[in-house]
């Protein structure tokens, strides 16, 4: 795989579940609708575990091919961002379901 095609993949998944998280939240924010809830639920439920298995691969990639395991842990932390930003959506999304 080439130097780019790592860093491109792991940008599709990043938004990828960036935005499917995002219109979970807009569509609960704006229709206050519990169905919502539910599925930002399940995308963290399959979420975590598909962007750990990308993780992984990456990081198995990355060793066993050593010339490219820089453009590995580029495509990691590109993954690594998505964490904090789903702890936010979930702490807006609790917040806005327990009042």
């Amino acid at each position: 795989m080439k130097d780019l095609e790592i860093i491109n993949l792991s940008k599709a998944v990043f938004g990828f579940f960036l935005s499917l998280g995002t219109l979970i939240l807009l569509g609960a924010l704006i229709s206050k609708n519990d169905e919502f809830a539910a599925a930002g639920y399940m995308l963290i439920i399959f979420g975590v575990p598909l962007n750990l298995l990308a993780v992984l691969g990456f990081l198995l990639y990355g060793i066993v091919y050593r010339s490219k395991f820089k453009e590995c842990m580029i495509a990691i932390l590109i993954l690594a961002i998505n964490i904090p930003i789903a702890y936010i959506y979930t702490i807006i999304g609790l917040s806005f379901f327990n009042h």
